[in-house]
């Protein structure tokens, strides 16, 4: 039996789990191995897999060392992204070592589309046997699943790149609007009592922060952490980054927006929920309040806070510059 058709069968397996849709198994750099359910072509599974990886590598550039899982949820689906990072048996690891990739946890994943109401922490511990033999099949194959070098023509590049073009066509406006650059005094007060307040509902608490667009952060609360005001700059920008990248793929694969995003990690989780304009993140330790209870909490003051962003987008000065126009009225002497 071929490598692939093993592989198969362990996603075809998680495949039957109620609930799921599709399974795919990926390499970091975004190539796919193989995978289970329907797919209407292989540019989508390509493209999919695209999409999961930058998701995938910003979650352990975020999280490193200890993440477990990435969940996006949606009013369609649930996607999990997952890496094969679970211990394995001594002998294994020796061939590891002789394949010089004993400290590499991350060279693959797999991805997970699932109905709404799906469980999919459930799923995840159900899944966890078949993962675990899948990078044993991994590992005992010896291969090393690096793409092809493939040269394609200008017309097939065109068409690759146009699988990843999720946004219905438009005119391109180069018209900048100053909202992403300011908020007025009264919304930041009222965002950092918000924050404030939230800080004490989630005694665990790390820091969270309100990122605008282009990566900015508009407040933030720094409690139980020893991140600095550059590193937490830093973290917002993936953050805002892996938000972004997940709403394309959420797009990709159920024609939906991302509402929220959980990295689950050892000893810590980080939430990020989506504000139209904006995004709120938190990182909560997992000593004493349970993913539940915080799961309960979370959406009542993210739901206040796309209030107050949604009433500054609204207050805020509508003019804008146009850059042609201002470049335009220069006069070089």
């Amino acid at each position: 039996m071929e490598l692939k058709e093993k592989i198969g069968i362990h996603l075809d397996q998680i495949k039957q789990l109620k609930g799921v849709e599709n399974a795919v198994l990926t390499q970091r750099d975004g190539n796919p191995i193989q995978s289970a359910g329907v797919w209407f072509s292989k540019d989508e599974i390509f493209n999919v897999s695209s999409a999961t990886s930058a998701i995938f590598n910003v979650g352990i550039h975020l999280h490193p060392n200890n993440l477990k899982y990435i969940l996006i949820e949606g009013k369609k689906a649930k996607i999990l992204i997952a890496p094969l990072n679970s211990p394995v048996h001594y002998s294994l690891n020796r061939i590891l070592q002789q394949q010089g990739i004993i400290d590499n946890k991350h060279e693959f994943f797999i991805a997970i589309t699932a109905q709404p109401n799906t469980n999919l922490g459930g799923i995840f511990l159900q899944t966890n046997e078949c993962l675990k033999k899948i990078k044993t099949t991994l590992i005992t194959s010896g291969e090393s699943f690096k793409p092809p070098l493939v040269q394609f023509d200008d017309q097939r590049i065109q068409s690759i790149i146009q699988g990843f073009n999720v946004k219905e066509n438009e005119d391109f406006n180069f018209k900048v609007s100053s909202f992403s650059l300011n908020l007025s005094e009264s919304i930041s007060m009222e965002l950092r009592k918000l924050l404030n307040n939230f800080s004490i509902a989630i005694p665990d608490l790390k820091f969270a922060y309100i990122t605008i667009e282009g990566g900015f952060i508009a407040s933030k609360i720094l409690k139980k952490t020893t991140q600095n005001n550059d590193s937490l700059d830093n973290i917002s920008a993936m953050s805002y980054s892996l938000f972004q990248t997940a709403n394309r793929c959420a797009w990709l694969l159920k024609k939906m927006n991302a509402d929220s995003i959980l990295l689950d990690c050892d000893d810590k989780f980080q939430f990020i929920y989506g504000l139209g304009k904006a995004i709120f993140s938190a990182e909560i330790g997992k000593s004493r309040q349970k993913l539940g209870l915080i799961r309960l909490i979370l959406p009542q003051f993210s739901t206040k806070i796309r209030y107050l962003v949604k009433q500054a987008s609204e207050l805020q000065n509508q003019s804008t510059f146009d850059i042609k126009t201002l470049l335009g009225e220069l006069v070089i002497k």
